[in-house]
């Protein structure tokens, strides 16, 4: 006769770090800007199969018609179209957010701009375009998100920084220096948030095949692929686990940091 198993019987040993559960993020509420984007749009696609019910937000309108799209593929998603670098139209996000699910468990700050240009021809409104959109933006959306986090007791946010804060190259100045001050804001957030039960962390990818990268252009595509160990360009894809890593209770006791995936590219040298 074959046994039948008891309904009271008892979960089978280590259940809660089974990888299903650890990295789970069903019923949970994920909020990502830029999600209309090469890396916004994969990170979207990671968190839905995660089990996360999902604000997907961009400045473009293209991004109602993105979570059309990904809603008949079965994901549970919404869409906001606003502009990260007004304060009114954040708030506005956030009073619907809150109006529609009462909670906020994950903020992924994705949105970004980058501008190539010399030092010495860089215009301040340059500079400041890109400040207010890759580095205040990220201030601004945290810090709405994280009052409501505090509220509820629990919360993650994750900040998009990216190599460039620790290293640099020609012509990016804004844009090195914002990232720099994303990795720095997640640490003084982390600080300033501890005891709270919300976490701030922060992904900062390598050379990643996106709308924004010089893939295109033979030679740099040959050198970035010639010098990082894994010997190819990041895909989107590529921070998907990061990601899912810092948002669920697998990084639960992961605070202040900013995470590499780079495919080792700052790891060597000649």
């Amino acid at each position: 006769m074959t046994a039948t198993a008891s309904p009271h019987a008892a979960p089978p040993p280590f259940a809660d770090l089974a990888p299903q559960n650890l990295f789970s993020l069903a019923g949970q509420v994920v909020l990502i800007t830029g999600a209309a984007g090469g890396i916004g749009g994969a990170l979207a696609r990671g968190f839905a199969a995660a089990g996360a019910k999902l604000i997907a937000c961009d400045l473009q309108p293209r991004m109602h018609e993105l979570a059309a799209q990904w809603r008949a593929d079965g994901m549970d998603v919404e869409s906001m179209v606003f502009d990260v670098t007004q304060e009114d139209d954040i708030a506005n996000a956030y009073a619907q957010v809150a109006q529609r699910h009462g909670r906020l468990d994950v903020l992924v700050n994705n949105a970004g701009i980058i501008v190539r240009k010399p030092f010495l021809e860089l215009q301040r409104q340059e500079w400041q375009k890109v400040m207010d959109t890759d580095l205040t933006a990220c201030f601004l959306m945290a810090q709405h998100a994280a009052r409501m986090m505090v509220a509820q007791g629990s919360g993650r946010i994750i900040h998009l920084s990216s190599i460039m804060n620790h290293v640099a190259r020609p012509n990016l100045v804004p844009y090195v220096v914002a990232k720099g001050g994303v990795s720095a804001l997640t640490r003084a957030m982390a600080a300033d948030l501890g005891g709270t039960g919300v976490t701030v962390n922060a992904l900062a990818p390598g050379y990643t095949h996106t709308e924004f990268s010089q893939a295109k252009d033979p030679e740099f595509n040959a050198f970035v692929s010639g010098w990082t160990p894994a010997r190819r360009w990041g895909q989107p894809e590529d921070l998907c686990g990061a990601a899912l890593l810092l948002a669920s209770g697998a990084g639960a006791y992961i605070n202040g940091q900013t995470l590499y995936v780079d495919g080792g590219f700052l790891a060597v040298t000649r």
